[in-house]
């Protein structure tokens, strides 16, 4: 089959059917397939949590609390800028009784050779998959993983041709060759299948594996002013918006894992081969009907966000049986472009970094166990009411 770097040689060199949905846009570095930049992330429509009490982290130079962790982005290395001096508020509480254990994130500073997480990050043959990767969290978790892992990222967008992703374009431009090699954009709007599709066989014939899918394109609104939610009372309620919210929020993270989770196998039977994969599905607090007692309407990003949760812990009990793991993760009120218009007024520290937010996800990823799969966590690792 050849070496790494042959087979690297070998896709670079491949020129698609123009009239195929994944057309080739060579770029100087990196390489970017099809054409525009997508929503990456559903917006955070409340300040969260933070970490809680003090923790001792293992094996790093000093001992941290739990929120000097935090502060210092997780186990990110690189990049961290933004966050490096960011302190997240005291947690807050949730109504309802979660049914899941919570998730240890100090394990992910130094987490066992054995472990899952540590395993699929080393392997440099692993893939990751990431969607609405054109900006704000799905840029990030791209950023991310290049830096947490030595596997390829395949950054689903939109556009990722020269007129369309600018931030990612940017940001491919400043890696270095070996970096660029491994990141490649391809075209995937999640309410196409067709995209879907595509990229399920790009990643088939090309790598014959995905080690894990981050589920980060989403759309939540701006509040009225060129969308007509998120709602605000039931008279607001749109037909085609209500479906549009569904598309993006649930049936498109849904298709595509159902696209790649053949390749997500992990083992056969009793056989245990690669690590085990994982399923990163990016819901929000609101998506919980426990925790629902009133205040702002968004009805439709609700319940699409309470369906999404729903997929993620239904496919955990089919999947384990591959050796795959799934969980939707909230983030807590994060500065991106779809929480612009909801930030005013904004309590200080309330608002999380990019960085830090996508960095402390990663952490609770890197901290699972298969006892937490199709569980409902937030981003310090504490489990959230269904």
């Amino acid at each position: 089959t050849g070496s790494r770097n042959e087979r690297n040689e070998r896709r670079a060199k491949k020129i698609r059917n123009p009239m195929r949905s994944s057309v080739v846009a060579r770029a100087v570095v990196g390489r970017l397939r099809g054409s525009a930049t997508d929503a990456s992330a559903a917006a955070r429509p409340s300040p969260l949590a933070a970490s809680g009490p003090s923790v001792s982290i293992a094996g790093n130079r000093h001992t941290r609390t739990l929120n000097e962790h935090a502060a210092v982005g997780g186990s990110g290395r690189r990049g961290l800028s933004s966050s490096s001096i960011f302190v997240p508020p005291p947690p807050n509480a949730y109504h309802g009784v979660p049914v899941y254990d919570p998730v240890d994130i100090t394990a992910a500073s130094s987490p066992s050779p054995e472990s899952a997480s540590a395993r699929r990050n080393a392997d440099p043959d692993a893939v990751h998959v990431v969607t609405g990767a054109s900006r704000s969290m799905g840029l990030q978790f791209v950023k991310s993983l290049l830096d947490r892992t030595e596997g390829r990222i395949l950054a689903l967008c939109r556009d990722p041709s020269e007129g369309g992703s600018t931030k990612l374009r940017q940001y491919l431009s400043t890696l270095s060759d070996d970096e660029s090699k491994r990141v490649e954009a391809l075209k995937c709007d999640v309410t196409v299948q067709d995209d879907v599709d595509s990229v399920a066989e790009i990643a088939s014939s090309e790598y014959g594996r995905v080690d894990s899918l981050h589920n980060v394109a989403g759309v939540l609104g701006d509040a009225g002013v060129t969308t007509p939610g998120p709602e605000r009372n039931l008279s607001m309620l749109d037909r085609d918006w209500l479906r549009s919210q569904m598309e993006v929020n649930v049936v498109g993270p849904m298709m595509l894992t159902r696209g790649l989770a053949p390749l997500m196998r992990s083992k056969k039977g009793r056989k245990v081969g690669r690590a085990e994969t994982v399923v990163v599905n990016v819901s929000a607090r609101v998506g919980s009907i426990a925790d629902n007692v009133g205040g702002l309407g968004w009805h439709s990003y609700r319940m699409s966000k309470a369906a999404l949760n729903q997929g993620t812990r239904t496919i955990s009990h089919e999947l384990k049986r591959q050796g795959t793991w799934s969980v939707a993760l909230y983030p807590g009120f994060t500065e991106t472009d779809m929480s612009e218009p909801f930030r005013k007024g904004a309590k200080v520290g309330g608002v999380f970094p990019v960085d830090f937010t996508v960095n402390r996800l990663l952490d609770v990823v890197d901290g699972m166990e298969e006892k937490h799969s199709g569980g409902f966590y937030d981003w310090a690792g504490r489990a959230l009411p269904f």
